[in-house]
């Protein structure tokens, strides 16, 4: 027979029995586990704070560090380290540095702007130092004959640049509005025209020498010339130019005589023009002119009716001419007081057009009292008139042959960028979208931006498409508005 150890107990058929209850077996006890608690402590967000904090500093410190651009310029003109670099008088980055080029060929400066001006750093921006300058046409940079020389610029239309060349002089023109005609006029000798000198009409400057230099074979001058925009319809293929800088004198039998175009082509040069009645359609960019030496008598009687518009309207939009008017009359019943109110109308085709008060006086009125006088001519106020709506009237009357076509009225509702015309002497007026508010009959417009009542009655045209839309009310009772031609069918 086979051993078996002490604690099993050998059964019958040889097997090991299974009984566990030998009092020599200790049974199992549970043991608990010791494990390390894992706890973020406060002293932990001390250190992330101050990453956090460093991280924030670091950012905004980079935010505001401006944009870094180089200028290569041929003289440094005085221009200093810290100079300021300014555009429309206001401070937009400061000169950080100025050396020698590598080359020797000029100098180089290191500005950096100002974050929220960043975007002037573009392609086709112009830099130059800003410095006095005595020229035919007066002083220039005079406030930098006792302050420091700065840099200013003129910004370009194209994508995000870093590195310019700079000019040695200002540009001739600092702004050019787009919509302008660009010229050349062909002499055989330079004479009195210059860069920067005038094109004039009627002695109204409507245009600059852009450039004067020699053609390209040498036969003869030819001077780049730009129109503005607003009389870019005055230049046509038989357009006549001239010299008309200088003085022209003759002496006779009846004395001395000279002859001038005006002061400021007598100091600094310039062309004068004229354009004949039925000269062909407005030319093209690169039209090539020749310049005469002088006038001819003919010229001077040419009268074409071509449309002269402003640069703030769409090229061809015509500009109207509003008149000055002014109506009298006595007020009171007992006690009479004599009354007048001065504004604008304008002549339409279908009668004059203007403020109520300006026809239809208000109050306890002797009518027989009343006087009306527009542009020098006294009109009749019998008749009723044609229409009236939203404080403003049309009379049914003529005084003046420039008329303005009421098929180029629009109804407007909504507010819009817009144009206030009244004394054509005078520049015009433009009134912005976020400066007026919908109104019953009118746009409000914002008390901030002051207008006096010299403003009364002045005519109001869409920006968008040179459109009547309205006609200006500044009275001493009310707000500032602009009365709707919304009562007035384009057809009627």
């Amino acid at each position: 027979m086979k051993q078996t150890p002490d604690n099993q107990e050998q059964t019958h058929n040889g097997s090991p029995s299974t009984d566990n209850t030998d009092v020599n077996v200790k049974p199992l006890i549970p043991r608990a586990m010791l494990r390390p608690e894992r706890r973020i402590t406060a002293l932990w967000l001390v250190p992330v704070a101050a990453a956090l904090l460093v991280g924030w500093i670091g950012f905004n410190t980079w935010s505001k560090r401006g944009l870094e651009i180089t200028i290569q310029l041929g003289q440094g003109h005085g221009l200093k380290r810290d100079a300021d670099v300014k555009y429309r008088g206001i401070v937009v980055g400061q000169v950080r540095s100025i050396e020698l080029a590598g080359d020797l060929n000029g100098i180089l400066v290191t500005a950096v702007l100002h974050p929220q001006s960043s975007t002037l750093a573009r392609t086709g921006t112009q830099f130059w130092v800003v410095r006095p300058q005595v020229g035919f046409a007066g002083i220039e940079g005079l406030e930098t004959v006792v302050g420091p020389r700065y840099l200013t610029l003129l910004p370009g239309d194209g994508g995000p640049q870093r590195h310019f060349v700079g000019l040695d002089d200002p540009p001739i023109l600092e702004e050019m509005q787009p919509g302008g005609l660009d010229i050349v006029l062909e002499a055989s000798r330079r004479g009195s025209i210059r860069s920067g000198a005038p094109v004039l009409y009627r002695q109204v400057r409507v245009g600059t020498i852009l450039s004067v230099g020699l053609t390209s074979d040498g036969s003869g001058v030819e001077a780049r010339a730009h129109i503005d925009r607003a009389y870019v319809q005055l230049i046509r293929p038989e357009t006549r130019f001239w010299n008309a800088g200088g003085m022209a004198a003759q002496v006779g039998i009846r004395g001395f005589s000279f002859q001038i175009e005006s002061f400021e082509s007598l100091v600094s040069g310039g062309v004068a023009m004229a354009t004949p009645p039925n000269a062909g359609p407005v030319v093209r960019t690169g039209h090539r002119f020749a310049l005469a030496v002088n006038s001819e008598d003919e010229w001077m009687e040419w009268e074409p009716l071509v449309v002269i518009g402003s640069s703030f309207l769409p090229p061809g939009s015509p500009m109207p001419t509003p008149l000055r008017a002014s109506i009298g009359y006595r007020e009171g019943r007992w006690l009479r007081s004599a009354k007048s109110c001065d504004g604008w109308v304008l002549q339409t085709d279908r009668g004059l057009l203007g403020p109520a008060d300006l026809f239809v006086p208000e109050g306890e009125v002797d009518r027989e009292s009343i006087v009306l006088e527009v542009a020098g001519t006294t009109v009749a106020l019998g008749a009723e008139p044609v229409w009236s709506a939203n404080g403003l009237v049309l009379l049914d009357a003529r005084v003046s042959r420039l008329v303005w076509p009421t098929s180029r009225n629009r109804i407007a509702t909504d507010p819009e960028d817009c144009l206030a015309v009244a004394d054509r002497s005078a520049p015009p007026l433009p009134l912005v979208v976020n400066r007026l508010t919908s109104g019953e009959g009118a746009w409000l417009i914002d008390p901030a931006l002051s207008i006096d009542t010299r403003w009364h009655g002045a005519s109001v045209l869409s920006r968008s498409d040179g459109r009547l839309v309205g006609i200006l009310l500044v009275t001493d009772d009310a707000p500032a508005r602009v009365a709707l031609l919304a009562g007035q069918r384009d057809d009627e």
